[in-house]
């Protein structure tokens, strides 16, 4: 499976090709063997899939007409028959773009399909990543590994550390890391530079922080030096989720007592500060105001005074915004002198979502949106190995806007995880769509159960009972395998699990007194209603409550 879709493809055929041997040749070949792990020893008569990779530097490679801009991710693929196998013809600029080029080379051979014919690809979105951004348990370092190489591997090029209950990015942003947890830091920006991810370290001082103090900025930049040494070039400066007044009295004198002027006058310094360290070095900062119309006071006083450098981070009209617009993107533009860098607050669920499980699929942001802003940065949920669904239709989207279907690519993204289980596993995932987007939810019962209730209005009880209980078997099948495979995602997803057994047995229950219609069911279906609506986790849309109550009136 092509995941995501290819800009351009002039393609004749797929076929079916398992190759038996890979021979690389041309520019930067050792690296291209190293990436596959090829082995010397490889001996085969067929199935050869000879690629061939060749340089070249020109305005084919490197530019990107729709945006107009510059890029180093750009690459051709043409894919021929020849005697022995296939001949794969990668045209790259560079590593990254070969890394690009060939990890579509490992999807096929994944997949056992090639294509016969052409491809030209590159990403839209100029940043596409994701932010350990929520209130929660931090994520472990293997998962941390795990999650840079999926997503690295399906588009994205950004990865945004500040996990707030991290001490040393928010309640201890002036202390140094002790070794153990630095040289473990240090692992993952290594592991990021494999994988041509840009790592952003983020600290969050507005808490605390005395803005006018030379004592506290000091404080700042040696922290910010100790990551520097590490190999981090990407900083990140949070002033969002503090009080709107400045605290200390020295601050309210130096600032005419207003929190945006002393903002501006922190990032402005640290700014100055990295690229003294390094030309190369990079900020973002999360403001204060960090949603709204984006023509407010405080964000367009901030934009106007801000360095042109810097990127400010924006999640749309709302905190968890359902949709983000070229017209809201524009109007930002407009304010604050620069595009805006989304800080997409799906598919996080902490604070009030915390009952929800965001397992779905992103959506409601427009095509275009590539042309205004600066990229865009998923939060993710605590729940790390549940945030892989929803953040590959993220890599989807970011690549290819235009030719992005949200349902498909969901179904796409459960395929890659689940592989040949995907379907076992859809009735579960079907209830879990809920979230701040406009999705609907339960799609595959709504669909159900309206077929069951037409038929029932019909005079058809039979046929109702049956769709019922076609559906009954699916989710009983998915019940039993969530509850029975060793799979560490669904530890995630056991208080939603468990909710899913209720309705489960509830809908039996409802669905007999089609047939039987005694005391007795109507009792236990009642009884399971009860339990159901008590649990707190959110599951199914108001179909399945719906339907259990009309059931109760017969």
């Amino acid at each position: 499976m092509i995941y995501p879709a290819f800009q351009k493809a002039n393609i004749s055929e797929w076929i079916d090709f398992i190759p038996q041997k890979m021979v690389f040749s041309g520019f930067d070949c050792d690296y291209a063997e190293a990436l596959y792990g090829i082995d010397d020893k490889q001996d085969c008569k067929g199935n050869v899939l000879y690629i061939d990779i060749e340089k070249e530097n020109s305005r084919r490679t490197e530019y990107v007409e729709e945006c107009r801009r510059i890029t180093d991710e750009k690459y051709f693929v043409e894919i021929e028959k020849c005697a022995d196998g296939l001949r794969a013809t990668l045209t790259v600029s560079c590593r990254k773009s070969l890394f690009r080029a060939l990890n579509r080379i490992k999807q096929m051979a994944a997949d056992k399909k090639f294509f016969i014919g052409f491809v030209e690809d590159y990403p839209l979105f100029v940043k596409r990543g994701y932010i350990e951004g929520f209130y929660g348990n931090p994520w472990s370092f293997e998962n941390r590994k795990m999650m840079l190489e999926l997503l690295s591997f399906y588009g994205m090029n950004t990865h945004y550390y500040a996990p707030k209950d991290d001490p040393y990015h928010r309640d201890k942003w002036d202390e140094l890391y002790p070794e153990k947890e630095l040289f473990k830091l240090s692992e993952i920006v290594k592991i990021c530079d494999e994988n041509f991810v840009d790592f952003h370290f983020c600290l969050a001082p507005g808490l605390s922080m005395k803005y006018s103090s030379e004592e506290d900025f000091e404080k700042l930049i040696c922290k910010a030096e100790q990551l520097y040494n590490i190999g981090i070039r990407n900083f990140g400066l949070l002033v969002d989720d503090i009080p709107e007044n400045l605290y200390y009295k020295q601050d309210k004198i130096a600032f005419d007592g207003e929190a945006v002027n002393a903002h501006i006058f922190l990032c402005n310094k640290f700014y100055d500060y990295i690229k003294s360290l390094n030309d190369e070095c990079n900020l973002t900062v999360c403001p204060l105001q960090y949603h709204g119309f984006g023509d407010e006071y405080y964000i367009s006083k901030l934009g106007k005074g801000l360095s042109g450098g810097i990127s400010i981070f924006w999640t749309g009209k709302n905190i968890c915004s359902q949709e983000l617009t070229v017209r809201e993107a524009v109007i930002f533009e407009n304010s604050t002198n620069r595009k805006p860098l989304y800080w997409d607050n799906f598919p996080v669920n902490d604070a009030e979502m915390q009952n929800e499980m965001h397992i779905g699929y992103i959506n409601g942001r427009e095509e275009d949106l590539y042309r205004y802003s600066e990229g865009i940065i998923s939060n993710t949920m605590e729940w790390c190995l549940s945030s892989r669904i929803p953040l590959l239709t993220v890599c989807d989207y970011l690549w290819n806007p235009v030719k992005y279907r949200g349902f498909e690519s969901w179904q796409k993204a459960c395929e890659i995880i689940f592989g040949e289980h995907k379907n076992v596993v859809m009735p579960f995932f079907d209830n879990l769509l809920t979230s701040c987007l406009k999705v609907e939810n339960s799609p595959m019962l709504n669909e159900c159960l309206n077929d069951a209730q037409q038929k029932f209005f019909d005079g058809d009880i039979g046929g109702a009972h049956f769709v019922v209980s076609e559906y009954i078997e699916k989710l009983a099948a998915c019940c039993k395998y969530i509850e029975t495979v060793d799979n560490p995602m669904f530890a995630e997803l056991l208080p939603w699990a468990e909710k899913q057994k209720i309705a489960l047995e509830m809908i039996e229950f409802a669905s007999a007194i089609l047939k039987d219609n005694s005391t007795e069911n109507k009792s236990k279906t009642k009884d399971l209603l009860k339990k159901y609506l008590d649990h707190p986790k959110t599951l199914c849309d108001f179909s399945l409550q719906s339907f259990v109550e009309r059931m109760l009136t017969l």
